[in-house]
């Protein structure tokens, strides 16, 4: 009895010491790691601006319900019709309608096309069907919807595509019957347009108005001093506005600064101004002038730009960074660097062993810190190596588990 209840009690430690084992395994890692990311950090003077740009109202005092032509923040061409006006306010919508489905009867057309001439090879409309999704959440993921509606139509003829190959779609007879229809009644019930509203230049529309197009134009660029733009107020817009042409040649950004900051700049000067434009986050520029506070320390840059699409013509204030370094490398956290006989590097997990390998910090913060990223060289740090943020006893070539 007493032998039985000793090998009971010796069973039972063991499982105790081997449940606290696998315990105190799964909880106590000799290392911890993180991973090597590439980052960049744009070091510069950020600052508010002021776009300045060539800018022409377009007004109409015909009476009418318009229907636009020129859809918001596009390309108008001088001469080109902005909007058409009809006595019915619901024409504008049946035009839209209109539209749609004519569009939707090209891309019937198009999946028939496509299913009768090329091979029905699966592979290849996978292929299209997984590019046109990751370039519709490349381009919205991080805000950017400019073109958004042209990759989600490419996204679905791609789709649709796929269905025709593999019998999910056979027969668009039906689909197409309606909306032909459907197409014939919106034709018929659309009268003429009663005139049209032209533009007179050419430039981007945009259908709003904030009452700064005639304060800001770019004639005289040394009148934007600090003092300018305390007292600058907006001008009020003629009630017949429904929109203005803005040029899409040279503009410019006016940036208000210290005069010690503006001292880093010098006419002619070629620049890069980061922006929070998600179509254009990088600008490149020239300084036009600078313009010195006769009064306190302030000064105004201004930077002239020939880029230009539909979200910069809408964009009058906003926060911008003027470029004087951007830091591109390798982020890892201040606590990973460590010294070896004068030398600073970083300890890798290589397979089982640990690795030192030696870096150039070039940009540095409390928390953490960029090193320069290199290719050439065998013992260099590199993208997505795993290095040692924490561990006890660390040299070249310990076996880690």
């Amino acid at each position: 009895m007493c032998e039985h209840l000793g090998l009971k009690i010796f069973l039972v430690l063991l499982v105790i010491v081997f449940a606290a084992h696998q315990l105190y395994s799964s909880l106590y890692k000799p290392i911890s790691t993180e991973t090597a990311e590439y980052f960049e950090v744009v070091s510069g003077v950020t600052c508010e601006a002021v776009i300045i740009r060539n800018e022409k109202l377009i007004t109409n005092s015909a009476p009418g319900a318009l229907h636009y032509i020129t859809a918001e923040g596009t390309r108008a061409a001088k001469g080109g019709i902005i909007a058409e006006i009809y006595s019915d306010p619901a024409v504008s919508g049946k035009i839209s309608r209109m539209h749609i489905v004519e569009s939707e009867l090209q891309n019937i057309s198009q999946i028939e096309e496509y299913n009768n001439v090329q091979a029905a090879d699966m592979e290849l409309v996978n292929n299209k069907v997984d590019d046109a999704l990751n370039a519709l959440i490349r381009k919205s993921s991080p805000g950017d919807f400019y073109g958004a509606s042209d990759l989600c139509e490419q996204l679905l003829m791609s789709i649709n595509r796929r269905q025709v190959l593999t019998n999910e779609l056979t027969d668009f007879t039906e689909q197409k019957a309606a909306l032909n229809k459907e197409l014939s009644e919106l034709k018929a019930s659309i009268p003429a347009a009663t005139g049209s509203v032209i533009s007179d230049s050419s430039g981007y529309f945009v259908s709003s108005t904030d009452g700064f197009e005639s304060v800001l134009g770019i004639d005289n660029l040394e009148k934007y001093t600090p003092e300018f733009f305390k007292k600058l107020t907006s001008e009020k817009v003629p009630e017949n506005t429904i929109g203005k042409i803005v040029s899409d040649y040279e503009w410019y950004i006016a940036a208000q600064m210290s005069v010690n900051e503006s001292l880093k700049y010098k006419v002619n000067d070629e620049l890069t101004i980061k922006t929070a434009v998600k179509s254009a986050p990088d600008l490149r520029v020239k300084v036009s002038c600078i313009n010195v506070s006769s009064g306190d320390d302030r000064a105004i840059v201004v930077f002239s730009c020939q880029q230009m699409n539909g979200d910069l013509a809408t964009m009058r204030r906003g926060g911008i960074t003027i470029v004087n370094k951007i830091y591109k490398g390798l982020r890892l956290s201040k606590r990973d660097l460590r010294v070896v006989d004068g030398v600073t590097g970083v300890y890798t997990v290589s397979g089982l062993r640990l690795k030192f390998v030696p870096v150039n910090v070039i940009y540095s913060t409390e928390d953490f810190v960029i090193c320069e990223q290199k290719f050439s060289e065998s013992n260099v740090l590199r993208l997505y190596d795993e290095v040692v943020v924490k561990g006890k006893g660390l040299y070249d070539g310990k076996v880690v588990s």
